[in-house]
């Protein structure tokens, strides 16, 4: 009875150690009808405007406050299954569009950096495309991402 107690404590924590090793997990936001600025999904999804299924977000921001100047300062993202706003820390310019780099206001935060390359702009919105970077405790995961911001 001993040895399995040691071998199930054993497997339970190299599950553990595994799961430290891979890097946050970029959660979905399911959110149909939503109304905000900018509204970001996976590069590969396909979304339908008449199929609440598809309204599903990597990031998201509200609308800004009449005296707030940049909507894109405190976004919205779903990482390792809790929503978390996020901050805005620095900005880099690059080639084609900016890196905005945020952090969450968790102990020990997660640090995102947003490639914003500048797509088509329309009659209400600009479209925009790029990566998204999570990471922390020295770990990181990254997802494609399309959508567009208001003008």
């Amino acid at each position: 009875m001993k040895r399995i107690m040691i071998a199930g404590c054993s497997l339970l924590l190299a599950g553990s150690a595994g799961a430290q090793d891979s890097g946050p997990r970029i959660d979905d936001i399911v959110w149909p009808g939503i109304d905000s600025y900018c509204s970001f999904m996976r590069a590969d999804h396909e979304f339908v405007f008449d199929d609440p299924g598809t309204w599903r977000w990597v990031l998201f921001t509200n609308y800004p406050e009449a005296d707030a100047p940049d909507p894109i300062e405190t976004p919205f993202m779903r990482i390792d299954n809790q929503l978390k706003q996020l901050v805005q820390t620095g900005v880099e310019r690059i080639d084609g569009g900016v890196v905005r780099i945020y952090s969450s206001h968790d102990m020990e935060p997660y640090v995102v950096k947003l490639t914003l390359l500048e797509g088509a702009e329309g009659y209400e919105s600009s479209a925009f495309s790029g990566t998204i970077t999570v990471s922390r405790n020295g770990v990181s995961s990254d997802v494609a991402y399309k959508g567009d911001c208001g003008v």
